[in-house]
């Protein structure tokens, strides 16, 4: 099957696989290309540079050049009235050119694969308070779902809007917020999750006949409930810098959860030092890996979710899923003392969304408020009782 067109991205081919290089015979050195599919074709264009920086400063001139190239036919072509353009159209505008550039469009395709269904043949000025509450009303999905799924929508419209496609938008209501508590583990729980993870590990030879041990999931479960990342920001993460990922720097202590290059998005990426009950595991698996710091058979992970599933529910504990480690390490944070500006700078958190979700799992923040307020109110009332015996 053809692959649908991409945006452009750097591939890194060297000699060998260091660095996270795709290897080829005829390389004596490490350059990178510039790399993107066109109509189901893959196409390549070197940058002629092994330098991390001058290559992706080649990608934001490559990146440049195929904007300035679009802009003439969709000049030519103006904006639209709201009522001259579907909603359907306006969607597919805003995947086929903004997805590529997002750092994740597999959230956009699934937003628009239910949004399209119900406002097939709307008009974009159909976009009403109204349609919203009515789409909201009669889809059958979770509270949180249909907010994302509306969120798109209005990020579509706003983007139409700006980049000269559409006149002016309507107007997107979204369904308040669920008010459901995040599920985390307690410290009990992750250890016995963790004990099962270990015992489902597996050995293998390889053709020298040297035995090996993946730990893939153990220690996928270890970087979530330490550092607090998503699932697949964990499994992308290698051993030098790269652009489908994060990596880990052992010799400076660091992990940076960011791919080069990676454009600011809503799902933000922590740069932090490596929790220290996570060091000795990370060299551990540096030794037993090659190029990706979760690997099983000496290959990336794609998923975990099955091994995971299967852990959680060995113990008693069905409804976890990898996610739940995100929750959990930021409850833990919260309850050690620590404020929501520190928690959500480690785990790449906004402070308010740390306030929002999770500030009620650790209310011991207010306790030096009540303190202050309740002796303040006792100095009243003391004081009110001595005026009233005089």
């Amino acid at each position: 099957m053809a692959k649908a067109s991409t945006g452009p991205k750097l591939v890194l081919y060297g000699p060998d696989k260091r660095y996270g290089a795709v290897p080829k015979r005829t390389f004596r050195s490490y350059v990178y290309f510039i790399r993107w599919y066109e109509g189901g074709a893959k196409r390549e264009r070197s940058t002629g540079t092994g330098d991390v920086h001058a290559a992706q400063q080649a990608l934001a001139e490559f990146i440049a050049e195929a904007q300035r190239a679009a802009e003439p036919e969709q000049q030519r072509r103006g904006p639209a009235a709201p009522e001259a353009m579907t909603v359907t159209d306006m969607l597919g505008l805003y995947l086929e050119h903004h997805g590529p550039h997002t750092a994740d469009d597999s959230r956009i395709r699934y937003a628009i694969r239910n949004l399209v269904p119900w406002w097939d043949g709307v008009t974009v000025s159909g976009i009403t308070a109204g349609a919203c509450r009515r789409y909201a009303a009669e889809a059958d999905r979770a509270p949180a779902t249909i907010r994302r799924e509306l969120g798109t929508l209005a990020a579509a419209m706003n983007w139409c809007v700006t980049e000269g496609y559409l006149t002016q938008g309507g107007i997107v209501v979204l369904p308040p917020v669920p008010k459901d508590e995040q599920p985390f583990l307690t410290r009990s729980q992750a250890a016995k999750l963790l004990l099962e993870a270990w015992r489902r590990r597996w050995r293998w030879k390889d053709a020298d006949g040297q035995m090996h041990t993946n730990l893939h999931l153990p220690l996928f479960i270890l970087v979530g409930l330490y550092h607090g990342a998503r699932k697949e920001a964990i499994l992308k993460l290698q051993w030098q810098p790269n652009t489908e990922g994060g990596y880990v720097d052992l010799d400076r202590g660091f992990i940076d959860f960011n791919p080069v290059g990676r454009a600011q998005t809503k799902k933000r990426r922590a740069r932090v030092p490596i929790a220290a009950r996570l060091l000795p595991w990370l060299r551990v698996a540096r030794r037993i890996t090659r190029q990706f710091v979760i690997e099983c058979d000496g290959k990336p992970v794609g998923d975990v979710k099955k091994g995971f599933s299967a852990a959680a529910a060995a113990v008693g504990l069905p409804e976890v899923h990898p996610h739940t480690l995100r929750h959990t390490c930021v409850t833990w944070l919260l309850r050690d003392g620590l404020d929501v500006w520190q928690v959500g700078g480690f785990v790449g958190m906004s402070p308010q969304t740390v306030q929002q979700v999770y500030g009620h799992h650790a209310p011991e923040f207010m306790a030096e408020a009540a303190t202050s307020r309740r002796g303040r109110a006792e100095t009243g009332i003391y004081t009110g009782i001595k005026t009233i015996r005089a």
